[in-house]
């Protein structure tokens, strides 16, 4: 199917009440998602927000006159302006947005976490909790740890610990001493550079939020360079998430699905006005309570009967029946019957000549057919002349026709009730096909004196897996027939014709081997009777969009206009 045939699909799939119900569905589902994962899948939310980033942004050196007299700054001042001048701030938002309170355990297996790039951390505090009584308890929770790897491990200590430091710290500053020795608890062990905090055990209400300020010096490597600004944050709160709130603010899931289902319950909107003005529409079809037969066309009769299987759906009292008969038998059939005209109808790749005067045909749709290879043959196209050729006996090899090694030719045809075998006849080969020479498709096996090897078969599906079974075979199928095998992966080539591959959409630009499939009945059917409410279902959207899906193109369209090529 091309893609132009699909999109087609799609919008009459839509107009069809199987198209509405699924386009409520979906909207309905959009709509619902974001509320469900909020109120029933991850009630837990806790978002944080980097508020501040900063330097500490005062220095004794700045506050000098910009004076060319001054040059220097105090010498006194010059340890803590050169400390402060690589120090930071950074202000951390943390607060629960979901509808229910997180509790420690909630964050026991992999608590939240926050990492600054490398800088190093001097001093940390609670700040500005929403609920003034549980500031204790944050303070308590918080602790701090480091990513070197200096034989102790992963170390961690608590707020109070970590303050202790930093007077020493400041005073060796001070005096110009490394601030990591002054620090040092004892002189056996390295005093620990704290790189990130985390919450051992919070515990936060719903709606409860609090600050988180930390004051941080750049790494030891970094003396020049440009502020570090980089803040991660990391864990996991059971049932829920942990966001960022400045990405939140952007384009979001929930935002998305639920900006889906709005344009979706548009769409619904919009088809339902469609569907309410257009002729034809499967709500307005009147039931019938019998029984329909439909024989006829072999390449036709499998997406007939998935659509009488829709439309005995929708009329309970209906019953109808398919049986492929081929194109001719069942025209033959129909004008051969007698008794209850509106119980039989008879299925034709094309007109028929064995249809009588009382016969009415009813075009249904384009049927687009392609010649066929087995991949064996190693060609995808031939000439029109080059197929006459294969069926004059006057190309008996695959050889004379492309380069490589011998290959028998072997043609897979139709019976003569087949109204593939009669269009591939007026639209392809100019004449009648050869006699029958062979059973077996393998030999000409059948004493006929014929230098050709040509088989037949019934059906589409028997023509399709003769030709995939056998080396060197040559056939002719409906197109969607031929696109199933190679979906389904049986060793086929469809043949394009000339420069022509097989598409309605060619058939304007010369592609000759094409048909419309007719309906016909014993005159006019009678209003409530099940073959008139069949052939006005055939003409709905729902069936409209199993034609284009299957890869057929509707004679009537969704006006009620026909197709240009079901005019003539």
């Amino acid at each position: 199917m091309s893609p132009g045939q699909r999109l087609e699909a799609v919008a009459e799939l839509l107009l069809s009440n199987q198209g509405s119900l699924v386009l409520g569905i979906a909207a309905l589902l959009a709509i619902a998602a974001p509320f469900a994962d909020r109120y029933l899948i991850r009630r837990k939310r806790l978002y944080y927000r980097v508020q501040y980033n900063s330097k500490l942004g005062l220095s004794p050196v700045d506050l000098q006159d910009h004076d060319d007299s001054v040059k220097h700054a105090d010498p006194e001042l010059q340890p803590i302006a050169e400390l402060l001048d690589r120090m930071s701030i950074v202000v951390i938002r943390v607060r629960n947005t979901g509808i229910d309170d997180i509790s420690a355990a909630d964050l026991k297996d992999d608590p939240i976490e926050f990492t600054f790039g490398g800088r190093v951390i001097w001093n940390a505090r609670i700040s500005e909790p929403s609920i003034e009584t549980h500031r204790k308890k944050l303070k308590n929770s918080l602790e701090f740890f480091t990513t070197d790897t200096n034989g102790n491990g992963y170390e961690d200590n608590t707020l109070d610990n970590v303050r202790v430091s930093l007077g020493r710290r400041l005073s060796a500053w001070l005096r110009g001493e490394p601030v990591d020795r002054a620090a040092q608890s004892s002189a056996s062990q390295p005093a620990p550079r704290w790189h990130g905090v985390r919450f051992r055990e919070i515990s936060l209400q719903r709606k409860e939020k609090f600050k988180l300020v930390v004051v941080l010096r750049e790494p030891d490597g970094n003396i020049e360079g440009e502020l570090t600004k980089e803040v991660r944050c990391s864990g996991h709160v059971a049932g829920g998430r942990i966001l960022d709130e400045r990405r939140q603010r952007r384009i979001t899931w929930p935002r998305l699905t639920a900006t889906f289902g709005v344009l979706l319950t548009g769409a619904l909107l919009a088809t339902l006005l469609v569907n309410a003005s257009q002729p034809g529409a499967a709500s307005d079809i009147p039931c019938a309570d019998g029984r329909l037969r439909v024989v006829g066309s072999s390449a036709f009769i499998p997406v007939v009967e998935r659509i009488a299987t829709e439309y005995t759906r929708t009329c309970a009292g209906a019953e109808i029946d398919t049986d492929a008969t081929g194109s001719i038998g069942g025209v033959r059939m129909l004008a051969a019957a007698q008794d209850e005209p509106d119980e039989l109808a008879a299925l034709s790749d094309g007109e028929s000549g064995a249809a009588t005067p009382e016969l009415v045909a009813q075009p249904i749709a384009v049927i687009v057919y392609t010649v066929v290879v087995n991949d064996s043959v190693g060609v995808d196209s031939l000439s029109i002349e080059q197929i006459r050729g294969i069926h004059e006996g006057r190309y008996r090899d695959w050889n004379q026709l492309r380069d490589g090694p011998s290959l028998p030719i072997r043609i897979v045809g139709r019976g003569q009730e087949s109204g593939s075998r009669q269009t591939f006849e007026a639209t392809v080969l100019g004449a009648s096909e050869a006699g029958l020479s062979s059973d077996s498709c393998e030999d000409a096996d059948r004493g006929s004196g014929s230098p050709l090897i040509r088989c037949e078969r019934s059906t589409e599906a028997q023509v399709v897996a003769e030709v995939a079974d056998t080396a060197g075979a040559i056939g002719y199928v409906d197109l969607p027939s031929a696109i199933d095998a190679r979906t389904d992966g049986h060793p086929l080539t469809v043949v394009r014709l000339g420069d022509r591959y097989p598409d309605a959409n060619n058939i304007e630009h010369g592609y000759p081997f094409w048909a419309i499939e007719y309906l016909y009945t014993r005159g006019a059917p009678d209003d409530g009777s099940v073959l008139r409410g069949f052939i006005d279902y055939l003409r709905s959207g729902t069936a409209r969009a199993e034609l284009r899906e299957t890869g057929y193109t509707p004679c009537i369209g969704r006006n009620g206009v026909p197709h240009r090529l079901c005019r003539g």
